[in-house]
């Protein structure tokens, strides 16, 4: 499959479809030092097929510009990362991995056999793997579902903490970053790498005791006979010792204590919901520093977290997502929006593997606009349903779920999804994004509606003219007349509705939610089909 990515994106879908894979997928092969055919396992494959290999390929927006000679720059627009086997010879059969850097046709990139000089004409060659300075280009900060603290650690490649230890530890090393020493006020100002240096010198002098003295010798004169010297005679031959922590290092070697009245306790020790705390915490203090430039992939951010929560870390990964890129999996409707929907991915599954679905919708600024005060968690559920149907208001919506508990049918059992849209005049950009997703969608709408005044009723008779072609587009249409009260004074009668109508207060959709729970009022005929379909 091929996948566009924006700056931010949501994976969605059902469990065991493939999601999970797409982030292996990409931190398999960029969030790694170093890449090789043992990365992968044959479980990897499709179907754990012998004859199957895997292909990974990554297209960058802006060709990376890899320096293989200093201030000679060459274009990588493409990397394939291919688990293969080997066609023939004596390893034939056994699996390898080709890294390859590629023009957009997949012809390869060449680049300088050494380095032009100036007069000569400079001899090219193909570039036979992927410069190590790609994936060091960016980090790769993956967020899991065991939210693991310790792999957000500054001691852990790629994490949250390191990435940030790496420009503080820059930052440090700046020489005019100086710090006092001595007597506040008056003492000498140093560069605290200086300073640094001075400090653990110090600290290498006091452990350096006489077994510690000891133990630096034997290694020593044990690696001098080792390799065919004389430690008593040629002790210049090879110098060996411990060196302490570089700032880097020391930084990377950090972790983090909680202290909780006189207690003081690893934070990796602590329950799994705390841990997920302190790693959401970490997250938010990177967007906090307005860093860029990493790839971030997370695993149901939304774990853990109450709805006020999600919305709050919701806005946080918008915001990363603006320097940064995001790729997340999600089933929280508080991780998903109407207006950004060009975001989201709906990953699926059937015979022939994963697939994935991205909007074809056609919008602009004044929809999005639209989209964006309609915003509302309920509606952002459409993107989840297995099944969805759109209704004009309130009414439909309460009144539906209520018939289809009496008649047997649990909605979120199967997947569906009813969502009101404000009103009529909503529901062809709601339909139309619906049918863009390829989500199996119904509406059901009154051809006289409120919304529409009187002297506006041709405009409307051509609306549903509009909102009726729907079928032959595979949209479930179901018509009222004029309104769902209407319908149910015409299957009740005028006055046994009435007689209803009393014994349920005046709330319009309070009351039609009443009725249909009511097991002595008999289910509509008209609504009968709707209940079916949603259903089935």
């Amino acid at each position: 499959m091929e996948l566009n990515l924006e700056q931010v994106n949501a994976l969605i879908g059902a469990n065991n479809c493939g999601k999970s894979n797409i982030l292996s997928a990409i931190y398999r092969v960029l969030g790694r030092d170093w890449v090789t055919k043992n990365t992968f396992f044959e479980n990897d494959v499709y179907n754990e097929d012998y004859d199957t290999d895997i292909v990974i390929d990554f297209e960058f927006d802006e060709p990376f510009q890899y320096e293989q000679f200093v201030g000679i720059p060459v274009e990588i627009p493409k990397v394939r990362f291919f688990y293969t086997r080997y066609k023939k010879g004596e390893n034939s059969g056994e699996r390898r991995l080709e890294k390859q850097c590629l023009q957009l046709n997949d012809k390869p990139v060449f680049g300088f056999k050494s380095r032009p000089k100036k007069g000569e004409q400079p001899q090219m060659v193909p570039l036979t793997t992927i410069p190590q300075e790609i994936q060091e280009a960016f980090p790769v900060i993956f967020i899991g579902t065991d939210r693991n603290l310790k792999n957000q650690l500054p001691s852990s490649r790629n994490s949250i903490l390191g990435t940030l230890m790496k420009d503080i530890n820059t930052d440090f090393e700046n020489p005019e970053n100086l710090i006092e020493v001595g007597k506040e006020g008056s003492g000498k100002m140093l560069p605290r790498i200086e300073r640094f240096k001075q400090a653990i010198d110090e600290a290498i002098r006091t452990l350096r005791t006489d077994e510690f003295l000891a133990l630096e010798k034997a290694i020593k004169d044990n690696a001098l006979k080792q390799l065919g010297f004389n430690p008593e005679t040629e002790t210049d031959k090879l110098d060996l010792y411990f060196n302490p922590l570089s700032s880097l290092e020391f930084y990377k070697s950090l972790e983090i204590y909680v202290k909780e009245h006189e207690y003081n306790i690893n934070a990796t020790e602590l329950g799994a919901g705390f841990q997920n705390a302190i790693v959401l915490a970490i997250l938010k203090a990177f967007e906090d520093r307005k860093k860029q430039g990493a790839l971030f992939l997370i695993e149901e951010p939304e774990m853990y977290l109450h709805p006020q929560m999600q919305r709050s870390l919701y806005k946080t990964i918008r915001q990363i997502g603006e320097t940064n890129q995001v790729i997340y999996i999600t089933h929280s409707p508080h991780f998903v929006t109407i207006p950004e929907f060009n975001e989201i991915v709906i990953v699926s599954k059937n015979n022939n593997g994963t697939h994935i679905k991205k909007s074809t919708f056609k919008t602009s600024d004044a929809l999005r606009n639209k989209f964006r005060k309609e915003l509302d968690p309920e509606r952002n559920e459409m993107f989840f349903a297995r099944k969805l149907l759109i209704v004009e208001g309130d009414t439909e919506k309460m009144a539906f779920p209520e018939f289809a508990k009496r008649m047997g049918i649990d909605f979120d059992g199967v997947g569906s999804t009813i969502i009101e849209v404000g009103g009529k005049r909503n529901l062809i950009d709601f339909i139309e994004l619906a049918i863009s997703f390829e989500i199996p969608v119904g509406l059901v709408y009154d051809t006289d509606s409120s919304d529409f005044k009187k002297d506006e009723k041709d405009e409307e008779a051509k609306y549903n003219e509009l909102l009726n072609s729907y079928a032959a587009k595979g949209v479930q249409v179901f018509v009222f007349e004029k309104n769902y009260e209407d319908e149910c004074k015409k299957f009740y009668t005028e006055k046994i509705y009435q007689e209803h109508c009393q014994n349920f207060g005046r709330n319009k959709t309070l009351r039609a939610r009443l009725m249909a729970q009511e097991e002595t009022i008999p289910i509509p005929d008209f609504v009968k089909p709707i209940i079916g379909w949603l259903g089935s």
